[in-house]
Parts: C-alpha cells; sequence; structure tokens
C-alpha cells in the first residue's frame, strides 16, 4: 500500500480556512478558527499534511498540558529552543511573529483547559497571530462557554463524515484499485463515517489479493473481511 494523502472535501475546506487565517486579511477582525469533528474523520492527518506543505507550526496531541508548556512548544517550532520561563516564550513568540505571521495549528484543543484556551486568546491578540484549534464536538461547548473566546472564531469548519467517493479515490491511489460501486459501499457502510475501519480493510483487501493472485477485491471478499473484523 502506498502512503498517498488523499485530498478530501473535507480537506480542502481544511485548507481554505487555514489560508484565510494565514491572509493579512485577518489582522481585520478575529484570527482564530475552530475545526471538529469526530474521531477518525481525517482532522489530525489534514494538519499535519498542511503544516508539512506550509510555513504553519502542527502541535501534536497531549493529554496534559499547562499554559507554560504550551508556550515551550510554540517556541521551540518557531526558533527551536524551549525557555523555562513564560515570559521569555511570549517575547520570542512575538518577535517570529513580527518577522513572519505563522499559523499555529494546536490538535485534541478540546482537552485542554479553559486557562490554556485563555492564554492562547491572549496570544493571539498580542502578537496578530493566528490561531486553528481542532478537536472533537466537546471544544464547541468549551468555546461558546466564553463568549470573548466564541466572538473571536473566525472560521468554523466541521468534518463531515467521509463518503463512497472519498473511499474510492483511497482505494485508486494507495492500491491501484478500482473496485466496484456495490463493493465500495459496503465498505463506507461499514466505516460509518471513519477513516480507521477504511485502512483496516484496505489492509486485509491487499494482503488478501496478494495471497491469491487476484487483481480485483470481490464483494464476497470484502464481506468475508468485515465480518471477520466484527467477530
Amino acid at each position: 500500500m502506498k502512503n498517498e494523502f488523499v485530498a478530501t472535501q473535507n480537506v480542502t475546506t481544511f485548507n481554505d480556512a487555514c489560508a484565510e487565517l494565514e491572509s493579512p486579511a485577518s489582522l481585520i477582525g478575529p484570527s482564530i478558527g475552530m475545526v471538529t469533528g469526530q474521531a477518525g474523520r481525517g482532522k489530525s492527518e489534514a494538519a499535519k499534511h498542511y503544516a508539512a506543505q506550509t510555513e504553519a507550526i502542527y502541535l501534536p496531541p497531549l493529554n496534559v498540558r499547562t499554559p507554560t508548556m504550551i508556550l515551550r512548544e510554540i517556541t521551540f517550532e518557531l526558533c527551536n529552543v524551549k525557555p523555562g520561563r513564560s515570559d521569555t516564550c511570549l517575547a520570542m513568540i512575538g518577535e517570529e511573529m513580527g518577522k513572519q505571521r505563522r499559523l499555529i495549528i494546536i490538535d485534541e484543543a478540546d482537552l485542554l483547559t479553559m486557562q490554556v484556551l485563555e492564554m492562547l486568546r491572549n496570544v493571539n491578540e498580542r502578537f496578530s497571530c493566528p490561531i486553528l484549534l481542532i478537536g472533537e464536538q466537546e471544544l464547541k461547548g468549551k468555546i461558546a462557554s466564553r463568549r470573548r473566546l466564541a466572538s473571536r472564531i473566525r472560521r468554523r469548519v466541521e468534518f463531515a463524515p467521509l463518503s463512497q467517493p472519498d473511499i474510492a479515490l483511497f482505494f485508486r491511489k494507495a492500491l491501484d484499485l478500482k473496485p466496484a460501486s456495490e463493493v465500495i459501499s459496503e465498505i463506507h457502510r461499514y466505516a460509518a463515517g471513519d477513516w480507521r475501519p477504511v485502512l483496516s480493510v484496505a489492509i486485509e483487501i491487499e494482503r488478501a489479493l496478494r495471497a491469491s493472485g487476484l487483481e480485483e477485491a470481490s464483494l464476497d471478499l470484502v464481506r468475508e473481511i468485515i465480518k471477520e473484523r466484527k467477530n
């Protein structure tokens, strides 16, 4: 299986939101964005891919995060150093953002405390630093609970469940396969909007085709794989 990134409609919308936050136009008005959606819909992969293709900063998930830890992570991505003091971090962030505005993408922001979210709001306001928060549905409630946070959200993006065309594109790019529509439909029902079951089934399909010497995945084969995975 090839390591191929699939540019779905969710990804296109995500990229558009990031570009808007990075744009000089976001110096007028708020410059914080929020991306939400159930786990497994590709939010993190979209964020990592965008950061790899641009100057954006991506902070991966970490269950325990204090304001100082977040500031040190941001400073490290900007300056390749991790100062021990928050005020030093803030000074360096301000200096670097003055040279070049860079989008800061923070994954699993729904797990952040309100103290950390408020600190990020302060960083955004003080340094005109665009920030994108990514999380599951709980993030919406946290943001809505603080008017001074909610009023500063410039873009809201909701990751929709993956579609049958998304699955077909993935199989074409990653496995050079063009499964029949009924096969795609079967996988789509099983996945229930989540990318992870699709990937698991694709791995099993690739293994089965390699073992059998066949070149196409039949509906019976896919149903058998799904049945085994459910047991």
